[in-house]
């Protein structure tokens, strides 16, 4: 039940379709583009492995969300070890300048289509505006439940969640039609 009183709070700033899936493919991006900078800063060394920033910031990030739930922290972990191992790789075969223009592309392209897709869709503001950590921390473990529930799977949860919104009076009914 932790999960679904956490993911309703994210959920009550996505509930428009055409927002979620601008989240499941803007939040992707700019994980990819941090883990991308972030593996750049060693941290130490284990027997000649090189230990970085990204891969202790995905370990910290991951840990937490196995204290949310087990099935979509499995998912994200097999999803954010992929970013992260193409982050790590293209951080050591990539000049900087490179490097830079990809973290400062995917940031601004993750962040702008979601604020896009917050004011033009959803009509109304960001949650990173009023919760920095579930934007920058759960946010992708939250896109992960979305995809989850767009295939129809873990419906009992996504119920408990909007049961959840609708007790708070945040739950909203967007329209079956796309403009």
């Amino acid at each position: 039940m932790r999960f679904a009183r956490e993911m309703a709070f994210y959920s009550a700033y996505h509930q428009e379709k055409r927002n979620v899936w601008i989240h499941v493919l803007g939040v992707p991006t700019i994980s990819f583009s941090l883990l991308l900078v972030l593996s750049w800063v060693p941290l130490f060394s284990i027997e000649g492995f090189q230990v970085t920033l990204a891969m202790a910031a995905a370990v910290l990030v991951l840990g937490y969300y196995f204290t949310l739930d087990f099935i979509f922290s499995s998912v994200a972990t097999i999803l954010f070890g992929t970013i992260l191992y193409f982050a790590n790789s293209l951080s050591t075969t990539l000049d900087s300048t490179t490097v830079w223009s990809i973290f400062a592309g995917g940031q601004i392209l993750g962040w702008g289509t979601q604020i896009y897709g917050h004011y033009v869709f959803e009509k109304s503001r960001p949650a990173f505006l009023d919760n920095l950590f579930q934007a920058l921390v759960s946010a992708p473990l939250f896109v992960v439940a979305d995809v989850f529930f767009e295939l129809g799977l873990r419906k009992n949860l996504e119920e408990d969640i909007k049961a959840i919104l609708k007790e708070r009076g945040v739950y909203k009914s967007f329209s079956k039609s796309v403009a």
